[in-house]
């Protein structure tokens, strides 16, 4: 062994708030490994859906209790951090050209947009970027890429989809690390950072959704060529499947959520339960409401025909036989599988809890990713694709 760096992640979820603490290990004759060494959660109210609408000294002590615990388990103080966010993000996309007048094209062309006056712009006062992807190129005017490095063309046509935060959010987010002296080395979408965790190499090459079912909404997040080209938020959570449970048969949250927990598990086709069938077809309910939206937006997307193929089930709500079976018989066609947390080390306890899958996200990105406005060039060409990527977004 001989080299030890670590690194830690803290996601603010509307259902608890999450800080893993990993160490990346370069090993002889095996290279580098990411190795779970410590885990801290911190439960935030049932009737929380907005964690940083909290008081700031609230939600400080909700994050400080899943650090002191992460740290106990890891044995080391953590003194930066990368943050995953999941609230106040829009999406647009932006065209960038740039004249190369018959020469090569090379890395510094691409990243161009990242001193353009568009991408300037988009630092405004209400927002400003978070994420910027490179999702099609198109070389003088006709042709479509999957890689323009190393090409000759007059033009370069890059296309961008932008993930951009509110200022004011972002804002909340900074002074938050600031007060408990944390070194905040950046803010990462959780859109993004889920499919980091569970998509294959071939998934997200090739085309991929991933349904986050989180506690106040789901998300699906549409991954093609290794990108980010897109994602549908659906207002329904979790909390409103114990809401319609605790409206319509007049019981406190507390004791609705302890029945919606014990449904996602309950098989009614294999046993019977007198008790949770009195709230099942409440249950059920809102599931087929839910799936059949999933559907509908799914369907509606320009981007069905790039990522439908497989379908990636993830979140707090991942785990519901029920809903696991509602979307699954609306995808018969598609591949369909619970997430898992794949390239890194640890219990398999936590690595398969679909519920932890965007923070394990964060971590691939904080040892595998650049900071925003770098492009690295892959050592290994991507997989050509004809650029059937482009006739998508040559409308958006």
């Amino acid at each position: 062994m001989t080299q030890r760096n670590i690194f830690s992640a803290i996601d603010i979820r509307s259902d608890k708030v999450v800080c893993l603490i990993a160490q990346e290990l370069e090993i002889i004759n095996r290279g580098k490994i990411l190795q779970l060494i410590g885990i801290g959660i911190s439960k935030l109210p049932l009737e929380c859906t907005k964690p940083l609408s909290l008081p700031s000294s609230e939600i400080i002590a909700y994050i400080k209790i899943a650090i002191n615990n992460a740290e106990e388990q890891a044995k080391v103080k953590i003194s930066d951090v990368f943050v995953s966010i999941a609230e106040n993000m829009t999406s647009e996309y932006i065209d960038h050209s740039v004249l190369s007048k018959g020469e090569l094209i090379v890395e510094s062309d691409v990243k161009d947009f990242f001193k353009s006056e568009a991408f300037k712009n988009l630092y405004t006062s209400s927002k400003e970027p978070l994420h910027s992807f490179p999702i099609s190129y198109r070389i003088d005017n006709k042709k479509s890429v999957s890689d323009p490095v190393g090409m000759k063309a007059d033009d370069l046509l890059t296309k961008w989809h932008i993930i951009s935060v509110s200022k004011n959010y972002i804002e909340i987010v900074y002074k938050i690390f600031e007060e408990m002296e944390l070194i905040l080395k950046q803010i990462v979408s959780s859109n993004y950072s889920t499919s980091l965790a569970v998509l294959s190499e071939d998934e997200s090459d090739l085309g991929a959704i991933t349904i986050e079912i989180q506690k106040n909404k789901t998300v699906l997040s549409y991954t093609f060529d290794s990108q980010l080209i897109g994602f549908d938020i659906i207002k329904i959570g979790t909390f409103h499947f114990t809401n319609d449970i605790s409206q319509i048969k007049s019981l406190s949250l507390k004791e609705s959520e302890n029945i919606r927990k014990r449904i996602d598990i309950f098989d009614k086709d294999k046993k019977h339960d007198k008790e949770l069938e009195k709230y099942y077809d409440i249950y059920l309910s809102r599931a087929e409401e839910l799936a059949k939206i999933i559907s509908t937006k799914v369907m509606k997307t320009r981007f069905h025909p790039l990522v439908s193929s497989s379908i990636i089930l993830t979140g707090y709500g991942a785990k519901s036989i029920v809903i696991q079976n509602q979307i699954k018989n609306k995808f018969i066609n598609s591949s369909f599988r619970l997430g898992s947390t794949r390239k890194i080390n640890g219990s398999k306890t936590f690595l398969d809890n679909p519920s932890l899958t965007s923070t394990f996200g964060l971590l691939a990105y904080a040892t595998n990713h650049d900071l925003e406005g770098e492009i690295t060039n892959k050592k290994n060409q991507k997989k050509s694709i004809i650029s059937v990527i482009y006739k998508f977004f040559k409308n958006l």
